[in-house]
């Protein structure tokens, strides 16, 4: 088992899940055609989308022709689904409120299974590995996605760097210090290390797409609304003393970008393993 994140709670999902919707939905739909095309489930197979989120898999999935069993741990982020679901009337789609590491599928079940910057995650990846493998039929692929390190995305690095900075002094030595660690499943081999124990055939794809701002402004004020740890830590610390703080990291990650243009490379691992 390994060490439970902080971002294990459905809490931090629930404050970020309108931004999310709004803002990361559509930068986050690049990847999950990738995620599509590397299962490759065959026509009209069912499929499954674990830690989901607003379904920004599933309803690609949907259009696609599959019919969609989606499973989120955050009930806000369920809500979303459902709202954009009666909005667009989309039928072949089924979402619920729910835990990753036990899903409530029968064995089998599934052409194609994903889980798209989720079970990276998870207080038990192992266990959300495993679940994945046991609801797909034998022959049927998984996706699993994550980061890379934190230094592969200067602009984040450089973020990163100025909050802790401007948190150090505004907020003492004590302050929360964002990004000092490091997120699970950021190497190809941890990847293919983790992977490979509950599925075979395992390929570990290097895949980036980019975030595009109308101005390097937009960059901070996007991100303190949709990343989750940030709003954790805002709310942790009240609006009087994130006020001052977030103007000042704004200004500072303007001068540290300078007027490069805003266009952020975001890369990621897509890990495909196959049930056998």
């Amino acid at each position: 088992m390994s060490n439970a994140s902080p971002m294990a709670t459905a809490v931090p999902w629930d404050l970020v899940s309108s931004a999310y919707a709004e803002e990361v939905v559509p930068m986050f739909e690049a990847y999950a055609l990738d995620a599509l095309r590397l299962a490759a489930p065959p026509k009209g197979a069912p499929i499954v989308d674990v830690a989901c989120g607003p379904g920004t898999l599933s309803f690609l999935a949907a259009k696609q022709g599959h019919p969609v069993e989606a499973i989120d741990f955050s009930p806000q982020m369920i809500e979303k689904l459902d709202h954009r679901k009666r909005a667009q009337g989309v039928t072949a789609l089924n979402a619920q409120v729910g835990d990753g590491q036990q899903l409530p599928y029968a064995d089998a079940t599934f052409g194609a299974a994903f889980s798209m910057f989720g079970l990276m995650f998870f207080p038990d990846r192992a266990k959300g590995r495993s679940e994945l493998r046991r609801v797909l039929v034998p022959g049927a692929r998984a996706v699993v996605s994550s980061w890379h390190r934190l230094e592969s995305n200067p602009v984040l690095a450089a973020m990163f760097s100025v909050l802790r900075e401007t948190m150090n002094k505004l907020l003492g030595q004590n302050a929360p210090q964002p990004g000092a660690q490091e997120m699970p499943l950021v190497t190809e081999d941890l990847c293919h290390a983790e992977m490979s124990e509950v599925f075979a055939d395992v390929e570990v794809h290097s895949i980036t797409h980019q975030f595009r701002y109308k101005s390097v402004q937009d960059i901070w004020p996007s991100i303190e609304r949709t990343m989750a740890p940030l709003v954790m830590m805002r709310k942790g610390i009240g609006e009087e003393k994130w006020a001052p703080l977030s103007k000042t990291v704004n200004a500072a990650l303007v001068q540290a970008i300078g007027d490069k243009p805003p266009v952020m490379d975001m890369p990621a691992w897509l890990t495909v393993g196959t049930a056998r």
